[in-house]
């Protein structure tokens, strides 16, 4: 069998196969690491998991996270809209900054303002969901995703 005859017989074994698209979202996701110096962002505070013992939410309900980054706070909360959802963020110290929001493959770039605020629509399914942050003298701050 010849190179060629064997890279065909390999190409049309794989032609039938596509990667889940969750992989290919998780696999699109790791290019936001491509800043090394980036500093994670580690969630401290998730509603769904760290709420009240006991208290039943609801699905529609408000959800928070909250992120911490050294001197950093970036709390957002998603709640429920019409046709859709709405994220609101601050950053905590306030100040401008540049806030790129990835949601499931799309990437949307938002600005917070002086207050350290910032909010985007969101669609009203499920998303995976990651940002990055540039602070004013360049420092870069990375969530992992998380479905919101």
């Amino acid at each position: 069998m010849t190179d060629d005859e064997l890279a065909a017989e390999l190409a049309a074994a794989l032609a039938d196969r596509r990667a889940p698209r969750e992989v290919v979202e998780a696999a699109k996701g790791l290019f936001a690491w491509r800043t090394v110096d980036a500093e994670l962002a580690a969630l401290t505070y998730d509603s769904l998991v760290d709420g009240l013992e006991g208290v039943v939410r609801g699905a529609a309900g408000p959800r928070a996270l909250a992120f911490e980054a050294g001197d950093v706070e970036i709390e957002i909360e998603v709640v429920p809209g019409l046709g859709g959802r709405r994220l609101v963020g601050q950053l905590a110290p306030g100040g401008g900054a540049a806030v790129e929001l990835v949601l499931g493959g799309e990437s949307l770039s938002l600005t917070a303002d002086e207050l350290g605020r910032f909010a985007a629509d969101l669609p009203a399914e499920t998303v995976a969901l990651s940002l990055t942050i540039t602070l004013p003298g360049g420092r870069v701050i990375v969530s992992g995703r998380i479905a919101v």
